[in-house]
């Protein structure tokens, strides 16, 4: 019986995962098992579920385990790109980044390459995985399966909107208003016009405000007095939206992937468009977040915004074509029966039938197995994982060092030349015919999903002639340095170090479960690299790779022509205005981008790191304060954050705009 593991990281993950959940345990052929991993919200990781929200998991249903790996799954599901931490839990199933992209997910990004570490991943409609297998970066099986999130709006027994209002305690003689908002402060509404949002209540409508679960606590602390002040204003504390989008007349969004929800039911939204939204660190104008604004009325103020309620109360139909269209080219099904295909999808990956389903072939590799034991069970049923799972054409060979008995021999015959056990001296001739060769230790842990990204650097680019992964020796973090150092003597525009930077950011979470051995990595055989692998094997003490390209899990790309970039407009500079030259003030221009959008960096310590969280949250409240005009409270919480975190130049940058001549005597006037 197939075990099934759903992994519930944040609040937000619930909703899409939930229904998906409720479909598995009607089927008996599964055990199921939860684990929601923090006892409380981790507010620096936007994790885990506020006081209350918990209750929405299935607990006192099925297990609840504390850590992952402690299951055994054989399956897990996840939302979002929590793929490092289920490491060792089986099939790996992503079934959400729901439908809008924030330059991470939908485009041709650096971060797309974290799905590679996945095994199925599941998308709403066909635009979400043409737009994947568009980019050129994801090697994984993606299919397009609808909206389980939604499923509910969309079955014969789906609750009227009378019934849900009598559920709510709401009126539905009224008129009903989503106020919406995501969470990013430089996309949302809420530091624009804050608790004025009020204002969209009248006596003949109603107005809910749904936070996103991951919104600051104190921008969802200064709208807690709104429904005391006002009974038809109403703060939704439920994690799950659905129910509120079947009620609602009308949203009133951002960039938030509510809206996109929203129109699926062909009703009007009206979108803020936050002027900071540029600042975005992955602001992408080719986001169906911006490319497709069209489909509802865009507002810059408040004023506009109300205007643009009343008009879709009124007119709700005006835009009811546009919206067609949008929803034909999402090319979502919205059958009610998402689940339903996930479930069927879940029982081809356990039967082996998704791996096989590849977006590119690659050219014929043979893997040496280096260190293979004496035990068949690792050298023939991993193998045959192994070779499912890589989804390329490609032979397994053990070396016979005197290790190999009758069973083993008799065990590797049993593949049907899957895995053969060969003398050295044949390897040449079992070679031929083949592009690569790869060598593979089976001693460390980890080393199937080792391969495949080994492999996706031939997908990428087949004319490298050696390639290896990147990793530290003894080191579990990769570190940024060894990619600087690879691309060492190159002069960068601002987004190559920015793809720099993110790229080292994606390899440090990737947290792996044994560091492959020096001597992993694929060669071009006829190339001097399989030259000096083929003396390795022999037993001379060489180093077979020494001068392979580094395998990054996230590829960063030389630009064309290098010396064209030396004085290129927006060429990277340094906080000073210097630019980047040489390794060292790189090194410190990552470390400035890290501050910028609260990410990790390897030397950084668990207190340092907890500090300058604390301090970004400051930083956050000081943005908000400098847009609404409020130059003194600014100043405070800059000023806030930098007692926390000294080396805060963005804090520093709010308080010297401020107190600048220029902006003095501006104040003054």
């Amino acid at each position: 019986m197939p075990r099934v593991l759903f992994y519930f990281f944040k609040n937000v993950h619930a909703p899409v995962m939930l229904p998906i959940y409720r479909e598995l345990s009607r089927d008996p052929r599964f055990e199921i098992a939860i684990c929601s991993p923090f006892d409380q919200y981790v507010r620096e990781l936007r994790a885990g579920f506020k006081e209350g929200e918990e209750a929405i998991l299935p607990r006192g249903e099925v297990p609840v385990v504390e850590k992952p790996q402690e299951w055994r799954s054989d399956v897990v599901f996840i939302a979002d790109s929590v793929t490092h931490l289920v490491q060792g839990c089986g099939r790996i199933i992503n079934v959400g980044h729901g439908l809008l992209s924030k330059g991470q997910y939908f485009t041709d990004t650096d971060y797309i390459h974290r799905e590679n570490l996945e095994h199925l991943l599941l998308v709403p409609g066909e635009y979400h995985k043409q737009a994947i297998r568009d980019s050129g970066r994801v090697f994984i099986p993606v299919e397009a399966v609808g909206y389980p999130k939604m499923d509910m709006l969309f079955q014969p027994e789906a609750p009227s909107r009378d019934e849900l209002c009598g559920r709510l305690g709401l009126d539905p003689a009224k008129k009903i208003i989503l106020y919406a908002p995501t969470f990013n402060v430089a996309l949302s509404t809420i530091p624009v016009v804050w608790t004025r949002i009020k204002e969209l209540a009248t006596p003949d409508t109603c107005l809910l405000i749904k936070f996103h679960g991951s919104t600051l606590p104190e921008f969802v602390s200064a709208h807690m007095t709104l429904p005391r002040e006002n009974p038809n204003i109403y703060l939704i504390d439920d994690p799950d939206i659905t129910p509120y989008l079947q009620i609602a007349d009308v949203m009133v969004s951002d960039v938030s992937s509510a809206w996109m929800e929203f129109i699926l039911l062909d009703k009007p939204v009206v979108l803020f468009n936050n002027p900071n939204c540029k600042e975005y660190i992955n602001y992408d104008r080719r986001d169906i977040e911006y490319a497709w604004r069209d489909v509802g009325i865009q507002v810059t103020s408040l004023e506009g915004m109300k205007r643009a309620v009343v008009r879709s109360l009124e007119r709700p139909e005006e835009l009811s074509e546009r919206r067609n269209y949008y929803i034909g080219k999402l090319g979502v099904n919205l059958d009610g029966n998402a689940a339903r295909r996930v479930r069927d999808l879940t029982w081809e990956l356990l039967d082996g039938r998704i791996s096989k389903r590849r977006l590119q072939p690659v050219q014929k590799v043979t893997i040496v197995l280096i260190d293979t034991g004496g035990d068949p069970a690792i050298n023939v049923n991993r193998v045959e994982e192994l070779s499912q799972d890589c989804g390329i054409e490609a032979s397994f060979i053990a070396l016979d060092g005197g290790i190999a008995d009758d069973n083993e021999r008799e065990a590797a015959a049993s593949t049907d030349g899957l895995l053969r056990i060969i003398s050295l001296p044949d390897l040449p001739k079992v070679l031929e015919g083949s592009d690569f060769l790869g060598l593979l230790p089976l001693g460390a842990r980890g080393w199937d999903r080792w391969l495949f990204r080994l492999v996706n650097h031939l997908r990428r680019d087949s004319s490298l002639d050696a390639v290896v992964p990147l990793s530290s020796r003894g080191e579990m973090v990769q570190r940024p340095d060894r990619y600087i150092q690879a691309l060492e003597g190159n002069d960068y525009t601002t987004r190559m170090t920015d793809m720099l930077f993110k790229s080292s950011l994606v390899a440090q979470n990737i947290p792996l479960d044994g560091i492959p051995a020096p001597d992993t990595g694929l060669v071009r055989l006829g190339t001097p690299a399989a030259e000096r692998v083929f003396e390795w094997l022999g037993g001379s003490n060489v180093n077979p790779f020494s001068s392979a390209r580094l395998a990054l899990d996230v590829v960063v790309e030389r630009p064309a022509s290098p010396s064209r970039l030396k004085s290129a407009p927006g060429a990277a500079v340094m906080s000073d205005g210097r630019p980047v030259s040489g390794i060292a003030d790189l090194e410190k221009r990552i470390a400035e981008l890290a501050y910028r959008i609260g990410s990790d960096m390897p030397s950084e310590t668990a207190p340092e790191r907890e500090e300058r969280l604390s301090a970004e949250d400051h930083l956050a409240l000081a943005r908000h304060y400098m847009g609404r005009g409020k130059r003194d409270q600014a100043v405070r919480a800059a000023e806030a954050a930098l007692r926390i975190y000294p080396r805060c130049t963005a804090a520093r940058y709010i308080i010297g705009q401020v107190q600048s001549p220029a902006a003095q005597t501006a104040s003054a006037r």
